[in-house]
C-alpha cells in the first residue's frame, strides 16, 4: 500500500511524496503536520517502512533502485550520488556490475545509516555548490563522476575505458574532463587518466597511430602501412589501422582506441574482423593502453606471425 492511499490528494505532502517516490524525511513529515505517533502508527501497521531513524518509505514492498537513491540522499543530507550512480542519472550506459550498487559520497567524517546496496564514500572535496540536480536527486558533475569511477578501481586500464566510453556517449566532453583533472588533486591512475583524456581530445585513433609508430622504432619493427584501403569479400571498402605484408600473408593490427563499448559497435567490429579474416589476413586486436603500456606482448605476437624486424636487436627480442 502506498502513501497515496493514506494521504488525501489535497494534502501538501501528497505532492512531496510523489516527487520523492514515497521516500520522506521525518522532518518533512513533521513540517506537514505528521506527529511521531502518527508516523509510528503507519509503520506498526506495516503500511510504511522505517530506514534508520530519519527516513521512511511509504510502502510495504522493497524499495526500487530509484527509491534507494532517495533513501540514501535523504538519510545523509549534505551528500551526493557519485561515480557510476551519478553517470546513470546522466544516461551513461555500461559497467553493469558497478552500476548495481548505489554510490553515495558524504563529507569526511559524516554519519549515515547503512543501507543494503549503498556504497558510501567519504570525501574532503565535496562542494555542495557544484552539485547537479537530476530529477531532484543531488549528484556530482559528470566530469568528476567519471574520474571517481576510474580512480576507485584497482585497474589502470579501466581508467582509459571509462573516459573513452563517457566521451563516446557524450555524457561529458574531453575539455570538461581535462579541467576536472586540473582541479582534482591526487587520485589513483592520474597519469593514465591524463593520457586517456588526451586521446579523447585529439582523436584516439590518431593517438594510437603515433604510439604504434614509436613502438616500431623502439623495438626495430618494420613500420606498417597505415589506414590501408582494401575491399573485403563482400566488396565493401575497409580501412585498416596497420598492416604488414609477410611471406605467409598479410598481418593486420586493429587498435581499439575508443574501446568500442556500445554493442552495435562491437557487432560491427566483429563483422569487419570476420570479413578481413576470410580475405586471408591475420588479424590481431589491441587497445591503446596495450600499445602504450604493454607493447612487448603486442610485438611478440606480431613477430610470431611473421612481421619482419628491421634491426638485429628485434630478432633477439623474440628469445626474451
Amino acid at each position: 500500500m502506498s502513501v497515496f492511499a493514506q494521504i488525501p490528494e489535497t494534502s501538501s505532502i501528497h505532492g512531496l511524496a510523489g516527487r520523492q517516490l514515497g521516500v520522506m524525511h521525518r522532518a518533512q513529515l513533521a513540517h506537514h503536520g505528521f506527529t511521531e505517533s502518527s508516523i509510528s502508527a503507519q509503520i506498526d501497521a506495516s503500511r510504511w517502512q522505517a530506514f534508520g531513524e530519519k527516513v521512511v518509505l511509504a510502502q510495504n514492498s522493497p524499495p526500487s533502485r530509484r527509491q534507494l537513491m532517495w533513501l540514501a540522499v535523504l538519510d545523509a543530507r549534505g551528500c551526493a550520488l557519485g561515480s557510476h550512480t551519478s553517470l546513470e542519472l546522466a544516461n551513461f550506459r555500461g559497467f553493469a556490475s558497478e552500476a548495481s550498487r548505489v554510490h553515495l559520497i558524504i563529507p569526511r567524517g559524516g554519519k549515515v545509516t547503512p543501507l543494503p546496496g549503498v556504497q558510501v564514500h567519504e570525501s574532503r572535496r565535496l562542494r555542495l555548490d557544484q552539485l547537479v540536480m537530476t530529477d531532484g536527486l543531488p549528484r556530482t558533475p559528470s566530469a568528476r563522476s567519471v574520474l571517481d569511477a576510474a580512480a576507485w578501481q584497482p585497474y589502470p586500464r579501466f581508467a582509459g575505458v571509462m573516459v573513452a566510453a563517457a566521451v563516446q556517449q557524450r555524457v561529458v566532453t574531453a575539455e570538461q574532463l581535462e579541467r576536472a583533472l586540473r582541479e582534482v588533486g591526487r587520485i589513483r591512475h592520474k597519469q593514465f587518466l591524463r593520457e586517456a583524456v588526451a586521446d579523447a581530445a585529439t582523436g584516439a585513433n590518431a593517438g594510437g597511430e603515433l604510439d604504434l609508430a614509436r613502438v616500431c622504432r623502439r623495438y626495430g619493427l618494420t613500420p606498417p602501412a597505415r589506414q590501408g584501403k582494401r575491399r573485403d569479400t563482400s566488396g565493401v571498402w575497409r580501412f585498416l589501422d596497420a598492416e604488414w605484408d609477410t611471406p605467409s600473408g598479410t598481418v593486420v593490427l586493429e587498435v581499439d582506441g575508443k574501446q568500442h563499448m556500445d554493442a552495435e559497435h562491437w557487432e560491427s567490429d566483429m563483422r569487419r574482423e570476420r570479413a578481413i579474416v576470410v580475405s586471408r589476413k591475420w588479424v590481431l586486436r589491441a587497445t591503446n593502453f596495450e600499445i602504450r603500456h604493454d607493447a612487448e606482448a603486442v610485438v611478440r605476437d606480431l613477430l610470431a606471425l611473421g612481421v619482419p624486424p628491421i634491426q638485429p636487436s628485434c630478432q633477439n627480442f623474440t628469445a626474451l
